[in-house]
């Protein structure tokens, strides 16, 4: 562990996008690919981690010279400061909107599952309250917690894995052919999705401090993101088989009620939805400690902790008014954030990166 002057080490920055990456695999991945790719739908993450591997390349070449300043002061270097400013203002607005986008999906899925006598308002409330205390004291806690918290995850998501063996039916893998591979290609989309949170690392990225790890860490972060994708898709498709999954709102979590061990213990699914609860406190947290973040930069602030609770505030109305029903969160989520994730994850650093090198400013 490494926490020189204030900052967090590379190993606890990608430890922190794969916690954070851990809810919406979880909860998102099992559905969306295999409605695209049926029984192959367990190699889109292999297909999502080659692509996530690259444009990972390409922020190491970034990092060459951009390793101690933040992606609102790499922005502003590359492109010039008005753009940059106006390209930081959108960036914040979709962190935002992402932040209680994901907030109200952590409350509707909580209040379905295992408290559906709670008001929603409660449970997106004490989550704001916790994420607000946690995240007062800066990113070192934080990425401490979250080491924590990794190892206990990894210990449960193993565990489920192994105790839902007797349970796969690896028929329901197969057959694979050559006419699988373009929805393979369709279903790593919802993983891109998802790996476009990459981009909020990159927000305090001079709160890192690289020497020279960063690709060799990347490198285990993406072989283990794909390793977590595949098991999420893999248990439920060969246990229900693809039909069957797609017709389920939460698949991973159906496919642990389902799991018992020695027909003594049963009903296991409380480890995972614990597992849930983790990382989307890890997700939401690193999601609002980015904007402000942002906000300290734009305006060198020294401190932001009084505009933090007017932060939390707004997203807590925002996560409420967002939507009126799951159905429009999943519509919305299909229909709109799906492509936009992409474009700001992807595509806009990408055309930044494409710029600074006609600029020779990364080589």
């Amino acid at each position: 562990m490494n926490n020189d002057n204030g900052k967090i080490s590379v190993r606890q920055a990608m430890i922190l996008c794969i916690v954070m990456y851990s809810a919406p695999i979880l909860r998102y991945l099992p559905l969306m690919t295999v409605k695209e790719a049926k029984q192959a739908a367990w190699l889109c993450p292999l297909i999502a981690g080659i692509f996530e591997a690259l444009y990972m390349l390409v922020w190491c070449e970034f990092l060459k010279k951009y390793d101690k300043k933040s992606f609102i002061e790499i922005t502003n270097d590359i492109v010039g400061k008005i753009l940059g400013n106006i390209l930081c203002i959108i960036y914040f607005l979709w962190i935002t909107f992402m932040t209680a986008y994901n907030l109200r999906i952590y409350g509707e899925r909580l209040v379905s599952t295992t408290m559906p006598h709670v008001d929603i308002m409660l449970i997106i409330l004490a989550m704001l309250i916790v994420v607000g205390y946690v995240i007062k004291s800066g990113i070192i806690p934080l990425a401490r917690m979250n080491e924590l918290f990794f190892m206990g995850l990894a210990i449960i998501l193993i565990f489920y894995s192994i105790i839902a063996m007797p349970e796969m039916r690896l028929k329901n893998l197969f057959p694979i052919t050559y006419k699988d591979a373009f929805p393979v290609l369709l279903g790593s989309f919802p993983i891109l999705t998802i790996f476009s949170y990459n981009i909020m690392i990159f927000m305090f990225n001079d709160k890192i401090n690289h020497k020279g790890e960063f690709k060799r860490v990347v490198m285990k972060k993406v072989i283990i993101l794909i390793i977590i994708s595949t098991l999420s898709i893999i248990i439920p498709l060969s246990i229900f088989s693809a039909p069957i999954t797609i017709k389920m709102p939460l698949p991973f979590i159906h496919a642990m009620m389902q799991v018992s061990v020695f027909d003594i213990i049963e009903r296991l699914e409380a480890g995972i939805i614990t597992f849930w609860i983790i990382t989307d406190f890890m997700l939401i947290a690193v999601f609002v400690y980015s904007a402000m973040h942002m906000i300290r930069v734009s305006f060198k602030l020294s401190n932001v902790k009084p505009l933090l609770i007017i932060y939390l505030l707004g997203i807590f109305f925002l996560s409420l008014i967002l939507a009126k029903s799951s159905l429009e969160l999943e519509t919305l989520s299909i229909n709109i954030l799906t492509q936009f994730n992409i474009i700001m994850g992807f595509i806009i650093p990408t055309i930044i990166f494409a710029i600074a090198k006609i600029r020779k400013k990364v080589w």
